[in-house]
């Protein structure tokens, strides 16, 4: 798990770079947080301490208009960063460290007060998480390395022609998608403030198309199969269970920045075959095998995409958690039709385990 969660990260980093070769401007922005630790579960509260503050740190590049992604989104920004989080409880929360990869949108407004969302997704490392002799009461972390997200939503005041204050509130999410229990989560929500530096440089605003050819991945009609895998923990005293995914997904792009489409999940999982072995005598296949139907919807960024199904079980021989299913994740397809793509699969609001997967797309 640390393994793929440094890949991910290093992979991560190493794209926002090498999409950073054509930007408006560049930036760099500190960021000051003051958190609620919100305690959605009542078992959290004795574990409240101090109120949590945090430091984020922001490089990012502007997009300049020159592709048709740029000006569908309203020239967003993209980028890397890195947070820090004291949870005011030393001994039993500890301290987060993330890194993250970043899309910031302007949402408009004046120029003196302009208006922006930015969601961002990366892996933290928590330093206190739990063991049943050394730190029990934590019960909402059950590994140091955990998914870090969060949403914001704040304001850019231009102080200067290069440096802005950024006023914002937003909300951050830590848990490790049920790879290993417990697995409650941890949620902050917060005020902040911050200070951006415009870096000197960059390609200026395009004014049409024609100044740097339009890129695109994806054709009209396409047809991705993926083969993904993921890992689970039912109960903290079961084992790390493997699950795999076989898919089918026909899409259409009806816009250039969106695709809607349907598809087929093939689930086989350890945990599931199991349970089936220990309720028959005799068993197949098909007693712990599952198939589900989904419908799909992709927000668009070149090869990169943003991906949510919705889905329920066609036909299963061992019951599951709920009738039906999400998924959300990240996908980049290359030039080639090669893809991978990282996403959490849930029942209602419970984590079933966070999938890696690779595949091809084709188009028709």
């Amino acid at each position: 798990m640390k393994k793929l969660c440094l890949a991910f990260l290093l992979l991560s980093i190493n794209a926002a770079y090498l999409y950073a070769d054509n930007y408006k401007y560049r930036f760099f922005s500190a960021q000051y947080h003051y958190n609620y630790l919100w305690p959605h579960r009542i078992e959290l509260k004795p574990l409240l301490g101090d109120a949590p503050v945090a430091y984020e740190f922001k490089l990012g590049w502007r997009t300049t208009g020159s592709m048709h992604w740029h000006r569908n989104f309203n020239l967003p920004s993209y980028g890397v960063g890195f947070y820090y989080c004291d949870l005011g409880n030393p001994d039993e929360l500890g301290e987060v460290r993330s890194g993250f990869l970043f899309m910031e949108f302007d949402l408009g407004g004046p120029e003196s007060f302009s208006r922006r969302l930015n969601l961002a997704l990366g892996i933290s490392h928590l330093n206190r998480y739990y063991h049943p002799e050394r730190n029990p009461g934590n019960r909402f972390i059950g590994t140091p390395m955990n998914v870090h997200f969060s949403i914001n939503y704040s304001w850019l005041m231009p102080l200067t022609e290069s440096i802005w204050l950024k006023p914002g509130f937003s909300f951050t999410h830590f848990s490790n998608g049920a790879y290993r229990k417990p697995n409650r989560g941890l949620n902050l929500f917060d005020v902040n403030l911050g200070l951006r530096y415009r870096m000197p440089g960059g390609a200026g605003i395009a004014q049409s198309y024609e100044d740097h050819k339009p890129h695109d991945h994806l054709p009209r009609q396409y047809l991705l199969m993926t083969y993904s895998l993921g890992f689970m923990q039912r109960t903290e005293d079961d084992p790390v269970y493997r699950a795999r995914t076989f898919t089918l997904n026909s899409n259409i792009r009806r816009k250039q920045h969106t695709a809607w489409g349907i598809g087929l999940d093939v689930f086989y999982d350890d945990h599931a075959k199991e349970m089936a072995r220990s309720l028959r005598e005799n068993t197949s296949i098909a007693n712990y095998t599952r198939l589900g139907g989904f419908a799909s919807f992709d927000v668009v960024f070149d090869g990169l995409s943003i991906m949510f199904n919705l889905g329920t079980y066609l036909y299963y021989g061992y019951d599951p958690l709920s009738q039906v299913y999400k998924r959300v994740g990240m996908r980049y397809i290359t030039n080639s039709g090669l893809l991978g793509h990282i996403a959490l699969k849930a029942h209602a609001g419970r984590a079933d385990y966070i999938e890696w997967g690779i595949g091809y797309s084709i188009g028709y």
